[in-house]
């Protein structure tokens, strides 16, 4: 029971990565199974899908969720062959292929921290990061050498030039204050259901100190994921935050790409937890509750100035 709850975290975290609408059905056949812990059923529908179709781009995202699943599984020789599958195929960044390309490192980056250690996967992913191009396979590799070693490290500073209202406070003037970084999205669904309980956490915890930042970046869309300019979208964020998040209207809100992908964004909401020393002290790429978000606050609180 304790394993599959893991796996369905893993895969919720991983879900909120792909925007609506990309995922084709033998994906979301693959993702459904996988869900359930059934790795065979999701091999027998890929292999089937490879039969009458070949190789193409569906196939490969399929694939890029079996190396999840198998790892995830403890059946590491199996994700081994198809993130190896995934590198024969995938020579080059195409942005129809990101999404497989980003599976075969995240989880050749997993294999090599469980066969090698942390320090191993992360100069992996490291190089991986310094060749990739496209920005959402920036901030997935960032997010993968993240989860292995953002706790504990210096928070690194947001870029603040460009904002909604009131410039927020960079990192570094914030020293002797918790911090709780919000970074969110503006279409993002899961980033609106935690509005409300994270005015709640604001309104608790504010009086005792607790500043709250939320760094998004622009994506090129605006209402309705219609093309939008630079300004467009600009007005877009400021709209939703203030139809959505009420009781957080005076939250600060950086605009900044690279402090997306350095926080490795790939899935949003995620929370960054500061403590007073400008420490990370809890990383999650996903949504959290009320009462975990609260948990790990209060610690963070009680500790001596």
């Amino acid at each position: 029971m304790r394993f599959k709850t893991i796996l369905l975290s893993f895969l919720t975290l991983t879900f909120l990565a792909l925007p609506t609408g990309a995922a084709g059905e033998l994906v979301r056949v693959v993702r459904s199974k996988l869900s359930a812990g059934d790795l065979a059923s999701s091999v027998a529908a890929v292999e089937e899908y490879k039969k009458k179709n070949g190789v193409d781009a569906e196939y490969l995202d399929a694939v890029g969720w079996l190396a999840r699943g198998a790892e995830m599984l403890r059946q590491p020789d199996a994700a081994a062959a198809y993130v190896a599958e995934l590198r024969r195929e995938i020579r080059e960044e195409k942005p129809e292929l990101l999404a497989p390309l980003g599976a075969a490192i995240e989880v050749e980056g997993k294999l090599l921290a469980a066969r090698e250690g942390r320090g191993a996967a992360i100069r992996f992913l490291e190089g991986e990061f310094a060749r990739a191009k496209d920005v959402s396979l920036r901030a997935r590799i960032r997010r993968t050498v993240n989860l292995l070693s953002l706790e504990g490290q210096p928070a690194p500073e947001l870029n603040t030039g460009n904002f909604i209202k009131a410039e927020p406070p960079r990192l570094a003037a914030l020293r002797g204050k918790p911090v709780l970084l919000f970074l969110w999205a503006h279409w993002c669904g899961d980033c609106k259901a935690q509005a409300a309980p994270l005015a709640r956490v604001v309104q608790k915890y504010r009086p005792q100190g607790l500043v709250v930042i939320a760094p998004t970046r622009l994506y090129g869309t605006g209402a309705q994921d219609k093309p939008a300019t630079p300004a467009e979208e600009k007005a877009q964020i400021e709209k939703v935050w203030a139809e959505f998040y009420g009781g957080l209207e005076d939250v600060p809100i950086s605009i900044d790409t690279e402090t997306m992908v350095r926080y490795g964004v790939a899935a949003t909401p995620t929370f960054v937890l500061i403590d007073r020393k400008g420490v990370v002290r809890f990383y999650s790429p996903t949504r959290l509750s009320e009462t975990e978000l609260s948990r790990r606050i209060e610690v963070v609180l009680a500790e001596a100035p």
